[in-house]
């Protein structure tokens, strides 16, 4: 059933990612998710965003399943990221020289590729003896501090999902409560586009539909 004020076109993208969905077809459900949250945000139709994200987390949680499940080593990136190198499924550290920027570019990279990866991108070691991790997205740098691997050449599979949920805390936490239903949206798509794979920026996102739609009445 369509939602209050959903047009056809964005009807037809949403039924084609269910039937993507179904068929474990990750990356084709959202490239067209995406096309119709875009359409939905500015139409402000609210009720549709929140069926529209549940399902772009599912898809993204199919893919970030499939990298998690690798059983390789994470791969340690500290060269350039061009877009003639070879990425393989799996999770990836970029470490300096590299920078956040980089980061971006090689998660986009595998996107483009539909090979399911997980990034993260560390920075130099402070003098307390953390590791600043980092993402960049359209509002600047989501950034925090974590207490090292075990072994930096090697971080386990543990230590990398951690970094992601605190990542993905710290970018939470960059949300005004203060702030109207509405712009808290808009700051939480950036902050979705930024860390594409956190599956409790999806949930904050439908939440805030749900109270942008009572903004409205």
């Amino acid at each position: 059933m369509a939602a209050t004020g959903r047009t056809k076109t964005i009807q037809d993208l949403v039924d084609r990612a269910n039937t993507a969905i179904k068929s474990e077809a990750w990356f084709e459900a959202e490239r067209v998710l995406e096309r119709a949250l875009t359409m939905s945000h500015g139409r402000h139709d609210y009720e549709g965003m929140v069926e529209i994200l549940g399902l772009l987390s599912t898809a993204r949680g199919g893919r970030r399943k499939i990298a998690l499940a690798s059983r390789a080593a994470i791969k340690i990136i500290d060269d350039a990221v061009t877009d003639t190198m070879d990425v393989d499924r799996g999770r990836y550290m970029v470490r300096p020289p590299l920078v956040g920027a980089d980061a971006r570019r090689l998660r986009l990279l595998a996107l483009a590729r539909e090979t399911p990866i997980m990034v993260l991108c560390r920075e130099p070691t402070t003098q307390l003896g953390q590791i600043p991790i980092v993402a960049i997205g359209p509002l600047g740098a989501i950034r925090t501090r974590i207490n090292p691997p075990a072994d930096e050449h090697k971080p386990t599979a543990g230590w990398f999902r951690d970094a992601l949920l605190e990542l993905g805390a710290a970018a939470a936490a960059r949300i005004d409560p203060n702030h109207i239903p509405s712009r808290r949206l808009e700051a939480l798509l950036s902050l979705i586009d930024t860390l594409p794979e956190d599956e409790m920026l999806h949930n904050i996102a439908i939440s805030t539909c749900n109270e942008a739609m009572n903004e409205n009445m």
